[in-house]
């Protein structure tokens, strides 16, 4: 997973997402992205504001590529530390990566 051109703009994070089958994931889903606040409320992605890209669970392998897309959430708060929280389900085991975004 990559991200880039994080931003801001009345309480909407927004960032670019792109993904590349280059682990042992073989899907991305935006039920499987939080982002995690200063005060480590989470936020889901939503896809409810303009801009922001609509997408359901993508099956993907052999080094296939989904994205950019944007990415957005609504956070309690935008204040720095803004984490995001990517827990993709492997099927009998399952992992987290967490990116400091700001």
């Amino acid at each position: 997973m990559w991200v880039s051109n994080v931003r801001e703009a009345d309480g909407i994070v927004r960032m670019d997402v792109a993904f590349r089958n280059s682990s042992a994931a073989t899907h991305a889903s935006p039920e499987d992205l939080q982002l995690v606040d200063a005060s480590k409320q989470t936020s889901p992605a939503i896809q409810d504001v303009a801009g922001c890209t609509h997408w359901s669970r993508t099956e993907f392998s052999n080094g296939a590529e989904l994205g950019p897309l944007t990415i957005c959430f609504r956070p309690q708060s935008t204040a720095s530390p803004l984490t995001l929280r990517w827990t993709p389900d492997l099927g009998l085991i399952c992992c987290e990566a967490t990116l400091k975004i700001r």
